[in-house]
C-alpha cells in the first residue's frame, strides 16, 4: 500500500474519518483546536493510494519566547500503530512539516495502551509495548514511565469504567453499582433523596459561569490552578452538545421537610441554621457540585469537576453525581467513562477516590518527542521544565491574590 503525508485535509473529512472509527480521544477532534487560541494549529492526516484518509492529526504550535516553537499532537496521532508503513509515512511528514515551520520539537502522547490495573492486578499489553519500540525505532524519544502527574503534558495513567459488559449490553444500574465501594453507595439513592438532592444537566450559558464560580472552591481547597470562564466558554462553542455540564443540586424546603424528621439534636439545630443561612444569600435551590464532560463517539471524558465545601460538604454528592453521569451517558449509547488521570502508583487521595468507583487504570505509553532541531532541543530540554514550573508558581500566587 502506498501512503502519502498531507496538510491538504479539512475539519469536515477528520470529523467524517474519526465518526467511522471504533474510539478516537476527544483532544484530537478539530473543535480542540477552538479551545487552545493561544496555540496555532494545523490539520494533517494520511491517504492511502485511493485517497482515503486513513490517519489524521490536530497538531498544535505553540511559539516561545526568542523565537522557538514546539509542535504538539494531544493525545495523537490518529493510526493504527501496528502498521509499520504507515506510521512511518506519518511520522516522515510531521517531522517535514515540523522543520519547515522551524519547530525545534514534535511532542506526542498516543492512546497506546501497554497494560492495565484492575483490582491491583496488573496486566501488560504486549501490543502496545511493540508500537512503543516501533515510534522509538522511527527517530522518536520515549520519555519515560513516570507515575505522577507533573511529569509529562497528560497523566500517562487514565481510570476508565466500562458501561457496557463482556456479551455487549449495556450495564444496568445495579450491575453500574454492584463495584462500588460500599461506603461511597451509601451517599446515593435514598440518602440524597431524603435529603432535597438532585441532579440535572444545564447547557445554558450561566451553566458555564457557575461551574467556574463551584470550581474555583476546589481551586483553593486543593492549592491547583484551573481555568476561567473565557477557557469554558470556548469549550462550550466548540463542542456544542457534546459539552455536558451537570449539577447536583438541594431544594431547600425538602430538606427542611426531612430535617422534620429528625432528632432535635445540635447537629439538626446546625443544618436548620446553615439552611436559613443559604436560603437568605442563595434562594431556595442551591447549586452543591458540579462535573463538566466532553464526548467523543463512545467515550465521555470528566474533564473537570468541582464542589463546593460551604454548602454541606458531608452529604458527598460527588459520589452521585458521577453514577447519575454515568447512567445518563450509558443511555446515550456510550461505552466507556473515563475517570481522567490518575496517579499511576495509586496510592494519592485522588487516586483513592476515583478507584472507590471500580475501575480500570489504563497505562498509557507515555509522551515521545522528536529532536526536529537537536541542538535548540538540548537546550530547552534543559530549560523548559524550570520555566514551566515557575509559571505555574507565579499564577498560583496572582491567583491567591484575587
Amino acid at each position: 500500500m502506498t501512503y502519502t503525508f498531507t496538510t491538504d485535509v479539512t475539519a469536515e473529512e477528520i470529523e467524517k474519518f474519526l465518526a467511522a472509527l471504533p474510539h478516537y480521544n476527544v483532544m484530537q477532534s478539530p473543535s480542540w483546536e477552538q479551545v487552545k487560541p493561544d496555540w496555532s494549529s494545523i490539520l494533517c492526516g494520511v491517504r492511502d493510494e485511493n485517497g482515503t484518509l486513513c490517519g489524521s492529526a490536530l497538531l498544535l504550535i505553540r511559539r516561545l519566547p526568542l523565537g522557538f516553537k514546539i509542535a504538539y499532537s494531544p493525545r495523537g496521532f490518529i493510526a493504527d500503530y501496528s502498521n509499520e508503513e504507515l506510521v512511518s509515512v506519518f511520522v516522515s511528514g510531521l517531522r517535514d512539516y515540523c522543520k519547515k515551520i522551524r519547530a525545534y520539537v514534535l511532542r506526542i502522547d498516543p492512546e497506546i495502551r501497554i497494560g492495565s490495573i484492575y483490582k491491583g492486578e496488573k496486566t501488560e499489553n504486549k501490543t502496545g509495548l511493540a508500537q512503543l519500540e516501533l515510534l522509538k525505532k522511527q527517530g522518536f524519544r520515549h520519555m519515560g514511565f513516570a507515575t505522577d502527574f507533573n511529569t509529562y503534558t497528560q497523566p500517562r495513567f487514565n481510570a476508565e469504567y466500562s458501561l457496557v459488559a463482556e456479551d455487549g449490553h449495556a450495564l444496568t444500574d445495579e450491575e453500574i453499582l454492584s463495584g462500588f465501594d460500599k461506603k461511597l453507595k451509601k451517599f446515593i439513592g435514598a440518602y440524597t433523596e431524603k435529603r432535597g438532592i438532585f441532579f440535572e444537566t444545564d447547557l445554558s450559558e450561566n451553566a458555564v459561569e457557575e461551574f467556574v464560580r463551584i470550581s474555583e472552591h476546589t481551586e483553593q481547597r486543593q492549592h491547583i490552578l484551573l481555568r476561567d470562564a473565557e477557557y469554558f466558554t470556548r469549550m462550550k462553542k466548540a463542542f456544542g452538545d457534546n459539552l455536558v455540564i451537570m449539577f447536583a443540586k438541594m431544594d431547600l424546603d425538602r430538606f427542611e421537610k426531612f430535617l422534620d424528621t429528625q432528632p432535635d439534636d445540635e447537629q439538626t439545630r446546625a443544618d436548620r441554621a446553615e439552611a436559613k443561612r443559604l436560603r437568605e444569600e442563595k434562594g431556595n435551590i442551591v447549586d452543591m457540585s458540579a462535573v463538566l464532560f466532553l464526548k467523543s463517539r463512545d467515550t465521555a471524558y470528566l474533564m473537570y469537576s468541582g464542589f463546593d465545601d460551604s454548602v454541606y460538604p458531608r452529604f458527598r454528592t460527588t459520589n452521585q453525581i458521577r453514577f447519575e453521569a454515568m447512567r445518563r451517558f450509558r443511555d446515550e449509547g456510550l461505552s466507556t467513562f473515563s475517570f481522567m488521570g490518575i496517579h499511576g502508583d495509586l496510592n494519592d487521595t485522588l487516586s483513592e477516590f476515583k478507584l472507590k468507583f471500580n475501575p480500570v487504570v489504563v497505562e498509557f505509553a507515555g509522551e515521545f518527542e522528536m529532536p526536529v532541531r537537536p541542538l535548540t532541543y538540548k537546550f530547552m530540554a534543559k530549560a523548559f521544565p524550570k520555566a514551566k514550573k515557575l509559571y505555574i508558581g507565579l499564577m498560583l500566587k496572582l491567583k491567591g491574590k484575587k
